[in-house]
């Protein structure tokens, strides 16, 4: 009687070669959605008002200022203020933004943006990781609600965003704390991060014991919502490389030890969500040339709309 044995060596080329087709879609997938990402200006100089909000008078007096405190103490702050988000998290903007115009010194990652979305009513600080503990989230909500907003609403955009520049600056240098109440009261947008993290690791490994393309959408889910974690633990682009290799890892651990069998052959097709930031350099095209040397953020500071 013949006994019909299946090779390892045909098992293997079976994995190997679903392993290569989904590295393929990984590999391609940030290129198109790299062209559905929020569309990052080139840097031109440290207040880029592309939203048109801010008078002639104070775009000059703020980019004086910005461009005096840089020189004291080598910290870079942008000021952003954009049309549309469209249709993205402020924050996500905000990352992709910081990202590409490489905001802050290399060795020192001490850069800050301020960005503006007016239509969306909307605005982000997000602060560089050499500067996280020197403008805190906390410091950085209470800059957004008590120095900001309050101008905002009463429709004066420039007495807001110089108010909060200058509290951000003053901030850095020491000279801006958070009163009792911010303290007990702020902070939700770690929490959030946290929360989404938790469910996200939770899907992603109760994927194991999914059968087929179910199974992909449930891993697929998990890592989406494991991502802003990512992102604030890891920056970015680290953060996408991690989720690539946690993508990954729960298909090889599928594959070889039989988890969640019942379902196919292992086919389908990935159609999650990413970004990619662009660019790793940026240069000012105006006569006051300025450039970065190369400063990141881990997602640090603090949101907020009116």
């Amino acid at each position: 009687m013949m006994i019909k044995k299946t090779p390892i060596r045909s098992r293997f080329h079976s994995i190997l070669n679903l392993t290569n087709k989904w590295f393929l879609v990984f590999l391609l997938f940030p290129t198109f959605s790299g062209i559905q990402s929020f569309p990052v200006p080139k840097l031109e100089r440290r207040v880029m008002d592309h939203a048109g909000i801010l008078s002639e008078a104070t775009r000059n007096r703020l980019e004086e200022s910005l461009k005096q405190f840089e020189t004291e103490t080598s910290n870079q702050i942008a000021v952003y203020t954009t049309p549309s988000l469209h249709d993205e998290p402020i924050g996500d903007v905000a990352i992709q933004i910081f990202d590409e115009w490489k905001l802050g010194q290399k060795s020192k990652n001490n850069g800050v943006l301020l960005l503006i979305a007016p239509n969306e009513r909307k605005m982000q600080i997000m602060t560089g990781r050499g500067l996280e503990g020197a403008l805190t989230d906390i410091q950085a909500k209470q800059i957004i609600r008590n120095e900001i907003t309050p101008s905002f609403k009463a429709k004066d955009m420039d007495g807001g965003v110089t108010a909060g520049v200058n509290a951000i600056i003053s901030t850095i240098r020491g000279e801006y704390a958070p009163s009792e109440d911010d303290v007990n009261t702020t902070g939700s947008g770690e929490s959030d991060e946290v929360s989404s993290g938790i469910v996200g690791g939770i899907a992603t490994f109760f994927s194991l014991f999914v059968a087929g393309f179910g199974g992909l959408v449930v891993t697929i889910i998990g890592i989406l919502f494991l991502y802003p974690l990512l992102v604030a633990m890891f920056g970015s682009i680290f953060a996408l490389i991690v989720a690539i290799i946690l993508f990954f890892l729960v298909i090889f651990l599928k594959r070889i030890f039989g988890l969640g069998k019942g379902g196919g052959s292992g086919g389908g097709f990935y159609d999650g969500g990413s970004w990619s930031s662009g660019s790793d350099s940026w240069s000012s095209s105006s006569s006051d040339s300025w450039s970065g040397g190369g400063g990141d953020s881990a997602g640090g500071g603090a949101s907020g709309d009116w």
